[in-house]
C-alpha cells in the first residue's frame, strides 16, 4: 500500500512540474527577462507591452485554474483511493487557489503599468 502511494505521489509530482514548464518556456522565448523589461521601460510604450504580457500571463493563470478546477470535479467523481486516501481533489483544490491568486497578481500589476504608460510622456 506504501508503494503504490509513493507512486502515485510521485507521478502526482511530475505531473505538477510539467503543467508549468509550457509557460516558462513560452515566456522564455517571446520575451527578455523580466527584470531587463522593467529596467528598459522608459516609453508609455514600453509599459503597454508590460502591461500586455501580465495580462497575457493572468489569462493563461486562469486558464490553469480552470483546468484544475475540472480536474478536482473528475476526481471526486472517480472516487475511491485517489480521493479517499491521497486527496488528490485537494490538492487540485491548492492549485486553483494558487493560480487564481497569480491571475489576480498579473492582472493588478498589468493595471499599474497601464496607469504608467498614462504618465509617461514619451
Amino acid at each position: 500500500m506504501t508503494r503504490t502511494m509513493r507512486v502515485l505521489g510521485t507521478i502526482l509530482s511530475a505531473l505538477l512540474v510539467c503543467s508549468t514548464v509550457p509557460t516558462i518556456r513560452a515566456f522564455a522565448k517571446e520575451h527578455m527577462s523580466m527584470p531587463d523589461m522593467i529596467t528598459a521601460a522608459k516609453t508609455s510604450a514600453d509599459h503597454e507591452r508590460l502591461a500586455a504580457m501580465y495580462e497575457r500571463e493572468a489569462k493563461a493563470a486562469k486558464a490553469k485554474a480552470d483546468e484544475h478546477a475540472k480536474m478536482a470535479a473528475a476526481y471526486r467523481k472517480a472516487g475511491g483511493l485517489f480521493v479517499e486516501k491521497l486527496h488528490f481533489d485537494q490538492h487540485c483544490d491548492a492549485l486553483v487557489k494558487s493560480y487564481a491568486s497569480q491571475a489576480e497578481d498579473f492582472e493588478a500589476m498589468a493595471k499599474a503599468e497601464r496607469e504608467a504608460a498614462k504618465e509617461t510622456t514619451h
